[in-house]
């Protein structure tokens, strides 16, 4: 299938299910808008999300990109923007957006959830174990709430500033970053400021570990907590900096504006080759073992790969030892 189109199809189908969020009533036109996506999820690299602009929601099922496209629209019950996305199983997904709107997918649709807010909600994360669900969520207005499994509530935040970011670890501490150099801290359940270490948006916060922590922002800032505190990163970007995340602290990436993939080895952040001129501002990844291929028989890299995904619908993906693939670029 030619790219002409392949961007033809993928436009149809972003129509397509745009127009079953938005029912019979509020008919999306043919030639519809490509939305930008800014959150990026899933419970394992067959079974991702994709979520941005007026609601949309993509999904990858490991599906070959060519012919494409491989991340295919999926009904949406809104449309507002949406900001971020976690999956952690197969039949427990939850994205949140403008306006306080959080959505739970089943495993077969996407509905809406109570919210306790109405402020826009910028950004999530999740963990199951077992049953057990955890699930935390920031956004403007310092806003932070929370999904135990029995529903969402507000959690006291120790302040009103726009909270772009969060992360959390299996033992409870969390840290969420956001405007102005915000970061605000969780132990022992309670929220609090931390003395500013810049006056930079902050924009997202990852951790794999207790004791190592890395936040990006805006001017290609990247920052490091461990033991003794915050301190500053080398970054080879001066741009904006929209997420960070990795498999492990020696193996993570951060995406910005255009030309601004970077990779963190433990020792040093490089820009990654070939680079994407589109801004990326979403980011996931995961290692899992890889079965031993039969004999005379290559292996099948399918695990162990990093997923982008930004503005006009642009996903790629580099797989550990593979080359760096666009998947969808409808532009």
């Amino acid at each position: 299938m030619n790219l002409h189109r392949r961007r033809g199809v993928l436009r149809a189908a972003l129509a397509i299910a745009l127009g079953l969020a938005c029912g019979e009533d509020n008919p999306v036109p043919p030639e519809a808008t490509i939305p930008d996506l800014h959150g990026l999820g899933g419970w394992s690299e067959f079974d991702l999300f994709a979520v941005g602009d007026d609601g949309a929601i993509l999904r990858y099922r490991g599906e070959a990109c060519d012919p494409g496209p491989c991340w295919r629209p999926i009904a949406s019950p809104t449309t507002r923007t949406l900001h971020d996305v976690v999956g952690l199983s197969p039949t427990a997904a939850f994205a949140v957006g403008d306006g306080g709107t959080v959505l739970r997918f089943n495993g077969t649709s996407w509905s809406k959830q109570s919210s306790p807010t109405t402020q826009n909600l910028r950004s999530l994360w999740g963990l199951q174990d077992l049953t057990l669900i955890n699930v935390l969520a920031v956004g403007a207005g310092g806003t932070i709430i929370a999904n135990d499994g029995l529903g969402w509530v507000s959690q006291t935040s120790p302040t009103t500033a726009t909270l772009d970011g969060v992360w959390a670890l299996a033992d409870g501490e969390a840290i969420a970053v956001g405007a102005a150099g915000t970061v605000v801290h969780r132990a022992g359940g309670v929220w609090s400021l931390v003395t500013p270490f810049t006056s930079s948006r902050l924009r997202a916060v990852w951790a794999d570990k207790p004791g190592d922590w890395f936040a990006v922002g805006d001017n290609g800032e990247i920052w490091q907590r461990r033991s003794a505190g915050w301190t500053a990163m080398n970054s080879p970007r001066s741009d904006n900096l929209y997420d960070v995340f990795g498999s492990d602290s020696a193996f993570v990436f951060a995406s910005g504006d255009a030309d601004s993939v970077l990779f963190y080895d433990g020792f040093d952040w490089t820009p990654l080759v070939p680079r994407v001129a589109t801004r990326l501002e979403a980011i996931w990844a995961t290692i899992c073992g890889l079965p031993s291929p039969a004999p005379r028989e290559a292996a099948a890299l399918h695990c162990s790969n990093t997923y982008f995904a930004g503005t006009t619908s642009v996903t790629t993906r580099l797989p550990l030892l593979g080359g760096y693939e666009v998947m969808n670029d409808p532009r």
